[in-house]
């Protein structure tokens, strides 16, 4: 399996993946004091991920062997219809003495009979898929004997020749493609269960790519929003010692703004683990080898907001049957119940088999005289007869037929299952992501809402008609506004990241083709 990564991703996100200057992310790149230190290098962007993931994740890489074993199981499958040759040699010697109806019926030559043999065989044979067995084979014998030594013998010693064909086609048990076919299909089956779980995990890997690259893009913008808030915090705390040392502020207020300015920095560096947690986890996405003195990945933070699907129920759950690749997996896991019964029915038929057999013989003086004899013949050997075995109880076969009805039943409830857990996964995205978008519209009103409420009490503070605590409780509602705001989107941006995925069109949406 190859993995194509097409140029550009959806119009709708093209400006997330435009290289920015790392000037122009300079408030980025100076958020992180603590932890890391940014190197002057072009903004990480989403199609850059996915394409490192693509090619260097670890999981997909091992996934994508399966479906080539199950290639080769099929190959293996095939194999029981491969013709064989074989070929064998035989050397005998005996010298045993004869009883009296022997000595008397040869002719009262030698009480001692003695031979020496040479045999040769060779055969060709195999089986088709109609379940018919057949087999050529060729013998020779060089026989040397106490009668053939004789000088008044017709052949001393005698070459004995035989041509013959035979077959054996089954005419209830083991009787035809299906039964006969029945380990590759299943060998094919499983490869398109392989096939679909790759594609599954694909699409997967894909999904926690774009997931943990919307948080981390939050992350990276919370620094910038916390350190707005710490600015803040330290100008108010600023303006409070000033006003108390002209005594026109009490000591409480100041010991307030300086709990905020601490509660502000503990905010900052909970930003700065929560980036290196995403930072890490794309890491372990993208990467073949995890490298602690790698450069800290900075991020494209311009327009993140994913285009909002076409949200009809009906034309998703069609899109969901017929693209999921963990479903369409399942489906495939009860057709091979399918082919497993069907096999197991015809095992409990009798075996009835049709047999036939044709050939020529000959005897000669040397191996080519007796090859030619064949013609002196008036006609060939032949024979043609059938078999017929029947069990008595045919526990067996009873047995299995009824184990594979149940194991049919057991997966039509596993495909069940899975359309529960589709339909439950597709209502909990169309929820999600009304209810993202709703909260992006309400959090822009409650940002633009604490703006105003802390520009207000600002001047109330000034004009002394309100006190620093209420400025400073201000300060941090609008720090958390910003923070939701940022949240509200990677909300909204993953909860439909998840509803492609559901619908198994996430490598589609992104322009990724999987192909064999």
């Amino acid at each position: 399996m190859t993995i194509l990564l097409r140029c550009l991703l959806p119009a709708a996100i093209g400006a997330l993946l435009l290289p920015v200057a790392v000037a122009q992310s300079s408030s980025a790149s100076s958020s992180e004091t603590t932890n890391a230190t940014f190197v002057a290098t072009a903004p990480t962007t989403l199609q850059d991920l996915l394409l490192q993931a693509l090619q260097a994740n670890l999981e997909i890489q091992a996934r994508r062997i399966e479906p080539q074993i199950h290639d080769d199981r099929i190959k293996g499958a095939w194999g029981v219809f491969d013709p064989t040759i074989s070929f064998g040699a035989l050397y005998e010697e005996s010298e045993r003495a004869l009883n009296q109806r022997d000595f008397l019926g040869t002719g009262q030559i030698s009480r001692i009979y003695d031979e020496n043999n040479e045999r040769f065989q060779a055969a060709f044979g195999g089986r088709i898929p109609t379940g018919l067995v057949y087999e050529f084979m060729v013998d020779h014998a060089r026989l040397d004997n106490t009668y053939n030594r004789r000088a008044l013998s017709l052949y001393g010693p005698e070459f004995q020749s035989n041509a013959v064909l035979r077959i054996t086609q089954p005419l209830l048990r083991d009787f035809g493609f299906h039964a006969n076919l029945a380990e590759i299909r299943l060998a094919k089956n499983a490869r398109n269960v392989s096939e679909n779980e790759f594609h599954a995990s694909v699409l997967r890997i894909v999904g926690q790519t774009m997931a943990a690259y919307f948080e981390a893009v939050f992350a990276q913008e919370n620094i910038r929003v916390k350190q707005q808030a710490i600015e803040l915090a330290e100008n108010l705390l600023r303006e409070n010692r000033r006003r108390a040392e002209e005594g026109k502020m009490a000591s409480i207020d100041v010991i307030q703004a300086e709990a905020r300015v601490a509660e502000a920095r503990e905010e900052l560096i909970l930003a700065q683990s929560l980036l290196n947690q995403r930072r890490n986890t794309l890491k372990e996405l993208t990467r073949e080898e995890f490298d602690f003195d790698s450069p800290a990945m900075i991020f494209a933070t311009d327009n993140v907001q994913l285009p909002i699907p076409n949200l009809d129920r009906e034309q998703i759950l069609s899109t969901v049957f017929t693209k999921n690749p963990s479903y369409l997996a399942a489906i495939e896991g009860a057709k091979a119940e399918d082919i497993r019964l069907a096999y197991a029915k015809n095992q409990r038929w009798p075996r009835l088999d049709l047999k036939a057999t044709f050939g020529y013989n000959g005897l000669g003086h040397d191996i080519a005289n007796s090859f030619n004899d064949f013609t002196d013949r008036s006609q060939p050997d032949w024979s043609v007869g059938v078999s017929v075995s029947i069990p008595t109880f045919n526990r067996t076969a009873r047995a299995r037929v009824a184990e594979a009805k149940k194991r049919q039943a057991q997966a039509a409830l596993n495909v069940k299952r899975a359309e529960v857990t589709i339909l439950s996964a597709v209502d909990t995205a169309l929820r999600d992501i009304a209810a993202a978008r709703e909260r992006v519209e309400l959090v822009k009103d409650s940002l633009r809402l604490a703006e105003s409420a802390l520009d207000a009490e600002l001047k109330r503070l000034n004009t002394g008609l309100t006190t620093s605590y209420n400025v400073l409780t201000l300060q941090k509602e609008l720090s958390q506004a910003r923070s939701r705001e940022l949240a509200t989107v990677v909300d909204l941006n993953k909860a439909i990241t998840t509803l492609h995925l559901i619908e198994g069109t996430l490598a589609e949406k992104m322009n990724i083709v999987i192909s064999n």
